[in-house]
């Protein structure tokens, strides 16, 4: 069962809802956790409102928390994530024998790239890559640079779950784009056509107005309030005959 690519995956997703007048919620409390028999083989989280809270380390058996400050406000126990990881997988190995080893159904994933900041050439920017849509929640996300492998400046997230109970994942790329650059996201997964595919992105500058334009703008502007200023003085000036016409 090693060498096979299917993934059996056992996913449980507990939802604390505060609810206003039963249909609207307020706020979303989930806690997530999943085993299968691909890499990632587990993982534990909670999210709040679609940030995350934290994760469970498993190799190190800790809870890592996405701010510091989350630690300082809460706790949360590893031990009991590891108890579920056990618990879920001897769940996974029954459900896998009474579906004779059906193996989860893969959805094609959607890609985005974009970056942190507004594009200033030749400046630090972080280039991120989403991928949304994610089930099963086994992908492989790695940036090329001019069609180079590049890893300096990477990070990559943990999996986040979505209300629809798909996954969705990021890895940024720190770099300072120049002109004719390409970064590209290469994503794979088994809901992919071929079962991958690239995500190009180029550094795109935003056009300024020429100082000629601009000049010329500033002029009519200031010569359509000078005009104003005008009219309104010799409006001013003709009210004023009118009325003492209509005194005398």
């Amino acid at each position: 069962m090693a060498g096979r690519r299917e993934t059996y995956l056992a996913l449980i997703c507990v939802l604390w809802l505060k609810v206003s007048l039963a249909v609207k919620v307020g706020h979303v409390l989930i806690q997530s956790e999943f085993c299968q028999t691909q890499l990632p083989s587990a993982e534990f989280a909670f999210q709040f409102d679609d940030d995350e809270i934290f994760n469970v380390d498993f190799e190190k058996k800790l809870t890592r928390w996405r701010l510091p400050q989350f630690g300082q406000l809460a706790s949360f126990e590893a031990a009991g994530a590891l108890q579920n990881k056990a618990v879920d997988y001897q769940n996974l190995q029954v459900d896998m024998k009474r579906t004779n080893f059906t193996a989860a159904k893969p959805v094609t994933p959607t890609i985005y790239t974009y970056t942190e900041e507004p594009v200033v050439l030749n400046e630090p920017n972080t280039v991120i890559c989403l991928v949304k849509n994610i089930f099963p929640p086994v992908i492989k996300m790695s940036w090329l640079k001019n069609n180079q492998p590049v890893t300096d400046g990477m990070a990559e997230t943990d999996f986040y779950i979505s209300s629809d109970f798909s996954y969705y994942k990021f890895t940024y790329l720190a770099t300072m784009p120049a002109k004719g650059d390409v970064y590209t996201c290469a994503v794979e997964h088994s809901g992919l056509p071929g079962g991958s595919t690239n995500k190009p992105w180029r550094p795109e500058v935003p056009s300024h107005i020429p100082e000629t334009s601009e000049n010329v703008v500033c002029g009519l502007g200031l010569a359509v309030g000078i005009i104003g200023i005008i009219v309104g003085i010799c409006l001013i000036v003709k009210g004023l005959k009118n009325s003492n016409s209509r005194g005398h």
